[in-house]
């Protein structure tokens, strides 16, 4: 035998790394994964030339060596196998032999000097971020980020850094030119990001799955060069190729004369806008906010189905109002938020709407969101 490892070890690698290999692709290498075993470890590597994995694992290696087989068929084989351990051999051709008491599977395989090879970094250049802190970024922001592939640009997060009151403040954007969300963070400086950067979406949820095993007092390492940002956590290693656009002057669309301030629970507006929303045109998703002194009336209209409409208690002294928004994006800024009452800033039907937090949040970060108006 080549190595032999716990069922349960591989599986947790490989459940990290397989769903960064690619599906549809044209070059077969890639939705394969990289078997590397020396000196008591299994490294696995995965890539789609967009994003890269690289995970060490425990293993009893009685020589070293290398192979290349489907991501996708290992994880389902391995996700079967009874939970002990289990056998690798390499065999003529690029062929693998695996076996688990008394199930054997022989898995061909293609060349692994083909499988393309990760950028290199060094470990004395990573600066250290909190787990709790990044995914925490992550959760508030990258929901916002576009889907549309023609908008290559939008299609990441932004993260870049200041100095706000004399502290250092790292700052993470997400936008799809319809809403925009914004959270700041204090942090020590990291290295490269003065200017800012576009992580890819895809890339910025791998990080947040790896980040989801982890305590949330570990600290991830972070470096970026020109071209790729690097993330070690633990035995994991990422490696994400940075777009190369220019993100949207999204300060400019930041609204400063919003007067009209509501606030309102923010379950309870969620649980409303639920509601409500199962009238709204399943291609508009647009609900009209109607707001009155202490008070703020949802509606929704679909012209097969009918309509519906629903009043809230809420603190709002201003004079009456009303605008549309798209309900999709209001939920989901309001799940971005982790405190029992929000703030909205309005100014007018035109004008783009401001949810933040209010003022009982900690005070260590500024998080907003910003949703453009919809004509009803």
């Amino acid at each position: 035998m080549n190595f032999e490892i716990e069922r349960r070890e591989l599986l947790r690698g490989l459940g990290l790394v397989q769903s960064v290999a690619g599906r549809k692709t044209t070059l077969p290498i890639l939705s394969h994964i990289l078997l590397e075993w020396d000196q008591n470890s299994l490294y696995l590597t995965a890539t789609d030339l967009e994003t890269g994995i690289r995970e060490e694992l425990k293993a009893t290696v009685r020589e070293k060596g290398k192979a290349s087989v489907s991501a996708k068929k290992l994880y389902e084989i391995v996700r079967e196998l009874p939970d002990v351990l289990i056998h690798f051999q390499k065999k003529e051709n690029q062929w693998i032999n695996l076996q688990c008491e008394r199930s054997v599977f022989n898995l061909a395989g293609l060349d692994p000097e083909e499988f393309p090879s990760l950028p290199p970094c060094k470990v004395e250049n990573f600066s250290t971020v909190s787990t709790h802190l990044i995914r925490e970024m992550i959760e508030k922001t990258v929901f916002a980020a576009s889907n549309e592939e023609s908008r290559y640009h939008l299609n990441g997060v932004l993260l870049t850094q200041s100095k706000q009151g004399g502290k250092d403040i790292l700052r993470m954007v997400a936008t799809d030119g319809h809403r925009l969300c914004l959270m700041d963070q204090e942090n020590q400086p990291i290295q490269g990001i003065e200017k800012g950067l576009i992580i890819p979406k895809k890339g910025v949820l791998e990080i947040k799955k790896i980040i989801g095993d982890h305590d949330d007092e570990e600290e991830m390492g972070i470096y970026f060069d020109s071209t790729h940002g690097f993330f070690k956590l633990g035995k994991s290693l990422t490696v994400i190729r940075l777009i190369d656009g220019e993100f949207p002057e999204y300060e400019q669309v930041i609204p400063e004369g919003n007067d009209k301030k509501l606030m309102i629970g923010r379950e309870k507006m969620y649980s409303s806008l639920k509601r409500i929303s199962t009238m709204a045109s399943e291609r508009v998703e647009g609900v009209k906010l109607s707001l009155k002194k202490n008070s703020i009336e949802m509606s929704s209209y679909h012209q097969d189905y009918g309509d519906a409409q629903e009043e809230l208690e809420a603190v709002y002294e201003g004079p009456p109002l009303q605008v549309g928004f798209n309900a999709r994006y209001l939920m989901e800024a309001l799940n971005a938020m982790n405190t029992e009452e929000v703030l909205m800033e309005l100014r007018d039907e035109g004008s783009p709407g401001v949810l933040k937090p209010t003022s009982t949040a900690p005070k260590a970060f500024n998080q907003l969101c910003i949703i453009m108006p919809m004509r009803l």
